[in-house]
């Protein structure tokens, strides 16, 4: 593995869990929006099946990413498609802490309320 956010998110995109947590230490903590954290890949696996479970897929268009020793700040539009047929897109920012090559922490600020209105 390495730090390839792009990586990252084409496995996110792609909706493969499996791929997507293998970028995660085993006691990830992991945190989208406003949600509570979320610690380890397992419980992470599951939190991240019931959110795509809402949507019909996503895709990310990274716009930038910054590296300060172990952390990686990342930039993104978001599109969502949602169960109605149509799609929104909406800014987001990442930050990403490594140990290593893998995220150990993981905070996602996004507005998730235009998914869903």
């Amino acid at each position: 593995m390495t730090r390839d956010v792009q990586a990252v998110f084409a496995d996110i995109d792609a909706q493969d869990l499996n791929k997507f947590v293998a970028h995660l230490t085993e006691d990830v903590v992991f945190r989208f929006a406003n949600a509570e954290p979320v610690i380890g890949r397992t419980a992470v696996a599951e939190a991240v099946r019931g959110f795509f479970g809402t949507i019909d897929g996503l895709s990310h268009q990274l716009l930038g990413s910054w590296d300060a020793g172990d952390v990686k700040v990342v930039q993104a539009d978001v599109t969502y498609r949602r169960k109605d047929g149509t799609s929104v897109t909406v800014p987001n920012a990442d930050i990403l802490t490594y140990d290593g090559d893998l995220v150990s922490r993981w905070q996602i600020y996004i507005d998730l309320a235009p998914v869903y209105a």
